[in-house]
């Protein structure tokens, strides 16, 4: 779901906001103070090796020792930031841009779920998994016998010292305490409890240790979201051991390793959730070798256009994965004999038999025991918390970015948002922090990426006769024939029929988070879908296929004025 870095988005975001404050002439930028004169002198990373950027520093301030509070004393910083995730960090580190003092209060691992438990993991694995799929293809196609199950223990254990590896690798570079101390950004180990609207509590249990810190302008809660409790809705689950994104990166590979007499192969995954999360596990994890089945309540990603949802389905069934949809989980139970779980569905009379399974059935905003009822914050119908368009809560100078918000939980939206909350608190005027349109992207192979409205949605909003579609197969795409991914696949762009602005798009391709953005850099831009057909691409790209269908759109706008084009052409024009 995140492409660049937390690091690279501040730069973007911070570039976009200094070219529209420098036009307004009553904001002047000071130069840093003598007392406080920790900055950036650059807005952009500079390369310090070949494998790791950093941020440029010019002097460094005298780091804030936050006091006990049986000192009865406390450290006051311009911004304190709650959770050190995607939304987090960014909001952290737009702040010591502007040479704000700030200080990130964590109470776990730096980095939140998408380091962790998400986009890092996840991406790795899936990268891990179509590479272990095409090499079994071809062993299987040009070679004398299927791969053992030795070899695959052995790729196994590659792939998960690979995501370890690059969990690690992105932590040290971007979200590590060295790093933030860089970035003269304080960091803060412990749980963040609101005293009132400008201080907060911070405990840690593991040192008995406790500190108060006041904000002198404001403070930005972002504290992620977590997975849902599986428990109140599946029967018999709290007597049987579960996985969650959170804890499937150890223990898929862990299950593995200590039953050594069970092939891979016979090794069958029921994962519960047909969502981006549990799709992507359920390919990963079928790819890599093991039996899969996929119960989805509704149809596989049901935000999605229903085709994208057919196709997608019938993808995973080429690929061995039992999928089952329109069907809920009733209960499960563990067998005392072999260890087996059994899942009952509740209208079906079929019960499905698994060694292990994985529940992704969604995530709640993480907003419990931060004393949120002590100042009055109110929450929002999605249980999180509530905000205006500009990311404050019901209490002044209290913001809240990401996850937390109950919005959509995408790390880049999340990352947006964060830097947005830090620029409202820090800097003069305000800019929209709450966006009705977000690009997003499930990892599935092919992926499939969508923006805005869907037809059906467009239809509903516009009427039918206002409402366009252009579409195009990827069997029509020549980058997809060329590499046999034309199988499936499908561009798909909704547009406006009088004004060919566009509205919405879903692709399932190869690269369709890289071609919707794109189409969302388009529609922000103002761009007609037909304008788009002047915009050169480079051939044979999947994104030339973009310009062929604007194209299209384009000619046919031009044949409704080929009378008026004949006349002026006899004219000698």
């Amino acid at each position: 779901m995140f492409a660049m870095s937390r690091r690279d988005l501040v730069s973007i975001y911070i570039a976009c906001w200094l070219s529209v404050i420098s036009r307004v002439d009553a904001f002047v930028v000071s130069p840093p103070s003598s007392a406080n004169n920790c900055v950036t002198s650059s807005l952009h990373p500079s390369t310090k090796t070949s494998h790791m950027k950093v941020w440029k520093r010019c002097t460094r301030r005298k780091k804030n020792k936050p006091v006990s509070l049986k000192a009865s004393a406390s450290t006051t910083y311009d911004l304190i930031v709650i959770g050190g995730g995607s939304a987090g960090l960014t909001a952290a580190k737009f702040a010591a841009t502007f040479d704000k003092s700030v200080c990130l209060v964590e109470s776990n691992k730096v980095g939140g779920d998408c380091t962790w438990s998400g986009c890092v993991p996840s991406k790795t694995l899936l990268s891990a998994a179509k590479r272990a799929y095409t090499w079994q293809q071809m062993n299987e196609q040009y070679g004398d016998s299927k791969i053992d199950d030795t070899a695959l223990r052995k790729m196994l254990q590659g792939v998960k010292k690979d995501i370890d590896e690059k969990r690690n690798r992105i932590y040290e570079e971007d979200d590590s305490p060295k790093v933030l101390e860089s970035l003269c950004i304080d960091l803060a180990q412990g749980k963040a409890t609101f005293r009132d609207e400008k201080t907060i509590d911070v405990s840690n249990e593991s040192d008995d240790t406790s500190y108060q810190l006041v904000a002198k302008h404001g403070i930005v809660i972002a504290t992620g979201a977590s997975p849902r409790n599986p428990k109140l809705d599946i029967k018999g689950l709290d007597t049987v051991p579960y996985w969650t994104y959170e804890n499937v990166w150890n223990e898929f590979f862990s299950s593995i390793e200590q039953n050594s007499k069970q092939k891979v192969s016979s090794k069958r995954i029921v994962i519960v959730g047909g969502g981006p999360i549990g799709c992507e596990l359920s390919q990963a994890i079928s790819k890599l070798g093991c039996s899969v089945t996929l119960i989805s309540s509704n149809r596989l990603l049901p935000t999605e256009e229903v085709e994208a949802s057919t196709e997608l389905q019938e993808v995973f069934e080429e690929e061995g994965i039992q999928v089952i949809c329109d069907q809920r989980v009733e209960s499960v139970s563990k067998s005392d004999d072999d260890g087996l779980i059994s899942v009952a569905l509740t209208d079906s009379e079929d019960t499905i038999v698994g060694d292990h399974i994985l529940v992704a059935t969604g995530r709640v905003p993480n907003i419990q025991n931060l004393g949120l009822g002590n100042i009055g914050v109110q929450i929002n119908s999605n249980n999180g918390i509530r905000v205006d368009d500009n990311l404050q809560t019901s209490i002044k100078g209290v913001f809240a970015a990401g996850d937390c918000t109950g919005d959509r939980q995408f790390t880049h939206y999340a990352g947006y948002q964060g830097a947005i909350a830090a620029r409202n608190i820090l800097l003069p005027l305000k800019d929209r922090g709450v966006l009705s349109q977000v690009p997003a992207t499930t990892f599935t192979d092919p992926e499939i990426a969508s923006f805005g409205l869907t037809e059906e949605a467009a239809k509903q909003q516009l009427g039918e006769d206002l409402v366009s579609i252009s579409h195009r197969s990827l069997s029509k795409v020549d980058r997809a024939v060329c590499e046999g991914t034309d199988t499936h696949g499908f561009i798909k762009i909704v547009y406006h029929t009088k004004t060919k602005q566009i509205l919405g798009a879903t692709i399932m391709s190869p690269a369709a988070g890289e071609l919707i953005s794109e189409l969302s850099v388009a529609k922000d831009a103002k761009l007609s879908f037909d304008k788009m057909s002047t915009v050169m691409h480079s051939y044979p790209s999947y994104g030339i296929a973009l310009q062929q269908m604007a194209a299209d759109v384009y000619y046919d706008k031009l044949k409704k004025s080929k009378l008026v084009y004949d006349i002026l052409k006899r004219a000698g024009l």
